[in-house]
């Protein structure tokens, strides 16, 4: 994401002074639709199923990665969990120590280098379109063989985007992966935009068994959303 402008922090900062403001989100194959900047605040109890799951199958030393405003963390710290919240935007790292989160890491994840290895890789709201495009695997792979210990779990949300192909009866694109896309934010008269990727899971268990992980499926519904659970 571009930190010169960090649109995304700046929504969560601005909500928890009480200036907030909803984000405007739109992506190469979809239209402009709001985001509303009170959901990234949301309680466990209006989380989704697959969030609910992934923060109950979380243990040990856990890393919250793209951990945003720090709602999951924040439920992981207070029923007793070593977590990390990590986020590159440092305006979201300033709303989590904000919100109460003890450990925090400003840092872009593939930059991390750390003290000791996690337990749980906690990868929600489709982290592994942290890898830009599909053909970023391989830097997503070797991040987590870096980052995760021995018998430990990448817990993975990830989404398949061929109902949106159906919805605007739209064609799949020929020379690259039907699920990068552009993805852009728009908040306070400024707009910001990055490569994002939206794995089907079957593609990205499949991408990730090159590398060595073994994936299962730990929740998938009808809309293309599932929850996955990696190990080495």
């Amino acid at each position: 994401m571009n930190r010169a402008k960090d649109l995304f922090g700046r929504a969560l900062w601005d909500h928890v002074r009480g200036r907030g403001r909803d984000m405007i989100t739109w992506t190469s194959l979809t239209p402009p639709e709001i985001l509303r900047t009170a959901y990234l605040f949301r309680d466990f109890e209006r989380m989704p199923e697959y969030e609910r799951l992934a923060l109950q199958a979380a243990d040990g030393r856990i890393l919250d990665i793209g951990a945003g405003s720090g709602s999951h963390a924040l439920w992981l710290q207070a029923r007793g969990a070593e977590v990390y919240g990590l986020d590159a935007s440092r305006l979201a790292c300033r709303t989590m120590e904000h919100r109460g989160l003890r450990r925090r890491l400003w840092v872009d994840v593939f930059d991390l280098e750390p003290q000791s290895r996690f337990d749980t890789l906690l990868m929600l709201m489709n982290g592994a379109g942290l890898a830009g495009r599909r053909s970023g695997g391989p830097r997503l792979f070797s991040l987590w063989q870096r980052l995760l210990a021995p018998g430990g779990q990448v817990l993975v949300h990830t989404s398949d985007i061929a109902y949106v192909y159906a919805a605007y009866d739209l064609a799949f694109p020929a020379g690259r992966y039907y699920g990068d896309v552009r993805f852009y934010i728009k908040y306070g008269g400024q707009c910001t935009a990055f490569d994002w990727v939206y794995w089907a899971p079957e593609d990205l268990l499949a991408d990730a068994r090159a590398y060595g992980f073994r994936g299962r499926v730990l929740y998938a519904d009808d809309a293309g959303d599932a929850l996955l659970r990696f190990t080495r």
